[in-house]
């Protein structure tokens, strides 16, 4: 493999909502910045893949109820958390949002507006307040309107390469190795910027791209970063054919009926008999993803167990269906949550095939974003020294669960926090030098994964991913996750023992593998430690939220 040194002040990994606004950022006080991806610039990763027909963007401005303020704004967020974020930075989210917000405008980005010129929002999951503003064809315009603005600036981007490690030297991170075409670059940098999504795609069904696969937690973790809150993991239902797409909370509020493969009702199979089916699916209108908080979760519970029992349609999924809902009823209430948001909704399923007034929809469970991450500090610092971490795979802004329309808001305000700290350090900060011995580590590193033939390599991956789905996803108990770290083991093991003909693409496959494999083993290790249901996790052995706030790292 050959070798190439790039020099810059500050390393930008990852070009999703975080990567581009703290390389926005870095730029504007003044540093030289590069901005790597693993796709192209602003056209690839989680930010830019499209599985909702909107997205949504929290701002505490009262543009609905003048009642709204940031400081109910933070006490939403906490609330959600149930202790496990941290308060200084949900409230520099609470605090910074309609900055956020003001800053994407100036980049040319439009939220969707009511005639009178006023923002159009809606109330989002675990919120009291109708904050959400809404954005159209989810974040593909976040997207834009920030790579519009990366390429006024001028900001150096590479695209297509494959950010394998961070490179660290006396316990401070101060660039990182990517490959590309057979070549292995050593990115020095004066201060590192990790904004590279989260790690959902070690389960089947996700609503991710491939390319998102935990490398941001595998490098932070193998690099000596302080991981945390990794058992939080978003769950939630979606369309899961023709393609996959997010079930907004809002379509609960129709009291939508769910049926197995034979047609037949089956939520009150898994949960208590004192419950309704009508009461534990009208519960569900408060928040999409699963949350072991009320008693929605029988939803998921109910479908993920209904499809593993074999009530599944032939594709593997449930029905739901709103035949027997008298829309015209729900739409007169001025209360309705639905009502404003319909006509998008109904017109992203048609555009799909399917009517959302006559036709039963496949649905199941996906898994959606991670909570947690790498920890880090007000400037987005991580305990590594010279790394900073922004977007999804940071921790600390969200806990035990997520305020919808959140993850968007935080990608601005830490990305913008990472960037200004990350070009403040760089003034102060030194490059490492160019030696030969820089290269020798990485590429043992890279020799040891054991490159198999690609197809080997996926065949790896969907068995990590059959046993995440069925240990790690809804429902978790002390003895699946213990054969699920068993799994992990087994297959690290045998990722290590091959020895072939090395390529690019194999590498590729090798090194995708093995961060899967380091992410879903955070993932599992946190749920095993953690003796409790808490949000978005769910023990059955231990279903009851303990009494003694059991925090790790907050």
């Amino acid at each position: 493999m050959k070798r190439a040194c790039i020099q810059t002040e500050v390393l930008v990994i990852g070009s999703g909502a975080a990567g581009l606004r703290a390389a926005c950022a870095a730029r504007e006080a003044g540093a030289e910045v590069l901005l790597v991806s693993k796709g192209r610039t602003a056209q690839s990763g989680g930010t830019y893949y499209s599985v909702a027909e909107l997205g949504a963007f929290n701002v505490p401005d009262g543009a609905l109820d003048p009642t709204d303020s940031p400081e109910v704004f933070y006490r939403d967020i906490m609330d959600a958390a149930l202790g496990m974020a941290d308060p200084r930075l949900a409230r520099l989210v609470a605090e910074e949002a309609e900055l956020a917000r003001d800053y994407l405008e100036q980049c040319g980005m439009s939220f969707r507006k009511n005639p009178d010129g006023t923002y159009m929002c809606y109330q989002g999951c675990f919120s009291t307040k109708p904050r959400s503003h809404i954005v159209e064809n989810h974040f593909k315009p976040v997207c834009a309107a920030l790579g519009r603005r990366v390429a006024d600036d001028g900001i150096r981007c590479m695209d297509g390469l494959t950010v394998t490690n961070l490179l660290v030297r006396d316990g401070v991170c101060c660039g990182a190795f990517a490959t590309a075409e057979g070549t292995l670059y050593a990115l020095l940098a004066k201060a590192v910027v990790l904004a590279v999504g989260g790690g959902s795609t070690i389960f089947t069904r996700n609503m991710y791209p491939d390319d998102i696969s935990g490398d941001g937690y595998a490098m932070g973790s193998r690099a000596g970063a302080r991981i945390t809150n990794m058992e939080f993991v978003q769950i939630g239902l979606g369309l899961a054919k023709p393609k996959v797409n997010l079930l907004g909370p809002q379509l609960w509020e129709a009291l939508p009926r769910l049926t197995n493969g034979r047609h037949e009702p089956f939520i009150g199979k898994y949960a208590p008999s004192s419950l309704s089916e009508e009461e534990i699916v009208a519960a569900k209108y408060k928040h999409f993803p699963f949350s072991s908080r009320d008693i929605s979760k029988y939803v998921e519970i109910a479908v993920e167990n209904e499809i593993r029992s074999g009530g599944a349609t032939e594709s593997g999924n449930v029905y739901l269906d709103f035949l027997h809902t008298d829309f015209e009823a729900l739409f007169r209430d001025p209360e309705s949550l639905l009502a404003p948001m319909w006509p998008l909704t109904y017109q992203r399923f048609l555009e799909m095939g399917l009517d959302l007034y006559k036709d039963k929809i496949e649905i199941a469970c996906f898994a959606h974003a991670v909570n947690g991450g790498v920890k880090i500090d007000e400037n987005a610092l991580s305990s590594l020294p010279g790394l900073y971490a922004a977007g999804e795979v940071a921790s600390g802004p969200h806990g035990a669960d997520r305020l919808g329309g959140n993850m968007m808001v935080t990608c601005q305000v830490f990305g913008r926090r990472a960037g200004l700290a990350a070009a403040e350090a760089a003034k102060k900060t030194a490059l490492v030098e160019a030696a030969p011995s820089l290269y020798e580590q990485e590429e043992a590193f890279l020799a040891g994964l054991g490159m198999y033939a690609e197809e080997e390599t996926g065949e790896m991956i969907r068995t990590l991913r059959r046993t995440c789905d069925k240990t790690l996803m809804v429902v978790r108990d002390e003895a699946g996750l213990t054969e699920c770290l068993h799994t992990i083991d087994t297959l690290d093991a045998q990722l290590g023992r091959n020895t072939c003909d090395f390529s690019a693409a194999r590498l590729e496959a090798a090194l995708r593998l093995k961060n899967m494999l380091t992410t879903a083993r955070l993932v599992a290790s946190a749920a095993l430690e953690r003796r409790e249901s808490r949000g978005s996790h769910y023990r059955s052995d231990y279903p009851q939220i303990s009494k003694e706030t059991m925090e790790r790292g907050f």
